[in-house]
């Protein structure tokens, strides 16, 4: 059975905002600045909207109770705070939309199956661990009780401190009374040794042994 003319556009515009996301998402935003979970919540917001703007372009009801209900999810960017990461965001939106598109007595069912499983294929994806593993790349606040302006020599010294590789360092403050610097540092960390101890001390070498 040929798929709809309608549901065929669908797919190739699917298909461009998936190629358009992923070159922002990774190949520009991460590959520069190394924030998981930003880029994770730029993929939720990004194909929660395009779902959300497909639905109600094929629908032929659109009230002003829908309108309030776009008005409000797009409202939900606006109440990030230090307890809830991007990450935790881009979710929440997703059921939001879930719960929107699926709700609109509009579009067709194939419609909605098809713009339900493009969401929540792209979020499996996107904060799949095996794409970007939230264990090596890595974020934090420093406070360096030195200052070192050189940019190579300030790299190295926070990496060794932090056992990783420095991906994009900002300086936040230089305070000269105090001889500290206050530091935001992506980075990613080195894996582990297989030789080592927890705590990151070496494992004495084992004796040599001949088969008897």
């Amino acid at each position: 059975m040929p798929m709809p003319p309608d549901l065929l556009f669908l797919a190739r515009d699917i298909a461009l905002n998936l190629v358009a996301i992923s070159i922002l998402a990774f190949g520009l935003y991460f590959a520069r600045y190394h924030r998981r979970d930003y880029a994770v919540g730029f993929i939720a917001i990004n194909f929660s909207l395009f779902v959300v703007a497909s639905v109600l372009t094929a629908s032929s009801e659109f009230t002003i109770g829908v309108g309030f209900a776009l008005f409000a999810i797009l409202s939900i960017v606006r109440l990030r705070s230090d307890e809830a990461t991007w990450i935790e965001i881009g979710y929440t939106m997703v059921a939001l939309v879930l719960g929107l598109v699926n709700g609109l007595p509009g579009p067709s069912f194939e419609m909605k199956l098809l713009l339900s499983g493009v969401l929540l294929a792209a979020m499996f994806v996107a904060d799949h661990f095996a794409l970007l593993s939230p264990a090596r790349h890595q974020r934090c606040r420093l406070i360096l009780e030195k200052i070192v302006l050189d940019r190579t020599q300030l790299s190295d010294l926070v990496g060794q401190r932090l056992g990783g590789t420095v991906r994009h360092l900002s300086i936040i403050e230089v305070d000269h009374v105090t001889e500290t610097m206050r530091l935001d540092v992506r980075y990613t960390a080195n894996p582990p040794d297989p030789d080592a101890y927890a705590d990151g001390t070496e494992r004495p070498a084992q004796p040599h042994r001949e088969p008897t």
